[in-house]
């Protein structure tokens, strides 16, 4: 049964939807491992920061928000290959609290995130989205934002220009930001190699049509400590070194090093937000 979802409107009260035209933030990518979620996180926290409430969505084999978000997250595991042959309706019906946490951000006017995982997903989210006319449903009413995050390798390349165009048509009014994920270095390479020829053939008229979102590399072994205790971002920063430390088992100079580490790198992933999804952050 599909997981409802409440707009938090009062009984009686119009819905704020007309005043207001809140985001609809996706970050999605058909390769895993190059930085969906963490840049979900950084947008998650960006909202709370700000003092908002973000509704928070992740379709995932293994959802990892929940234990970072707790409850609020409304996760979603879609059935594999072979279940969807036999139920041709089975994806929809999956995605169905999708579509109501879209109703509701319509509704209530909280910012939606979703962060959704890579391989047949990636293509089950985008069909139901063209099929589904959610691109008519939302249009006049919020602002969506897909992010497609890549690393400098080139079959990650070809898989984000792919996607790009499928979302393209799908989501035609949805702002498409290119997220060039600096893990692996820059996307600069040595003339006439494979990458080279991904990036001037699919990446760089992907980069023309779409301005993207620069997305610093985490100083190395910055945030492993952290994610294994489940700390969001706002918790990480806001906590002291003392009890950083005590928490990870380890001393206060590395616990103060670690947190100021994170802390320098979210401020560098926020002010280059603020172009792309500009907010006014009270906090």
């Amino acid at each position: 049964m599909a997981k409802q979802v409440k707009s938090d409107q009062p009984t009686g009260q119009e819905p704020n939807a007309a005043a207001i035209r809140p985001p609809i933030v996706m970050v999605i990518g058909y390769k895993g491992g190059v930085g969906k979620t963490l840049l979900a996180r950084a947008v998650i926290c960006r909202f709370i920061a700000a003092g908002a409430t973000p509704r928070i969505v992740q379709i995932d084999k293994t959802p990892a928000l929940p234990a970072v978000y707790g409850d609020s997250v409304i996760a979603i595991s879609l059935p594999g290959i072979e279940a969807q042959r036999a139920d041709p309706l089975a994806a929809l019906t999956a995605l169905e609290p999708f579509e109501e946490a879209v109703d509701a951000t319509l509704a209530d006017g909280r910012p939606l995130v979703i962060d959704v995982g890579g391989g047949h997903l990636t293509g089950a989210v985008v069909e139901t989205i063209g099929k589904g006319r959610v691109d008519a449903h939302v249009a006049k009413r919020a602002d969506a934002i897909v992010f497609v995050p890549l690393v400098a390798e080139p079959g990650t390349m070809e898989l984000a220009a792919d996607l790009a165009e499928q979302v393209e048509q799908a989501f035609p009014n949805a702002r498409i930001v290119p997220a060039l994920n600096l893990r692996d270095g820059a996307f600069k390479f040595f003339p006439g190699s494979a990458a080279d020829a991904v990036m001037k053939k699919r990446v760089q008229p992907m980069l023309d049509r779409h301005a993207p979102l620069k997305l610093p590399a985490v100083p190395a072994g910055a945030l492993a400590p952290f994610d294994a205790h489940h700390l969001s971002f706002i918790k990480l920063i806001e906590s002291e070194p003392v009890e950083l430390a005590r928490r990870l088992g380890v001393s206060r100079l590395i616990a103060a090093t670690l947190q100021g580490d994170v802390a320098q790198w979210l401020a560098e992933v926020w002010a280059s937000l603020d172009a792309i999804l500009p907010i006014t952050r009270e906090a």
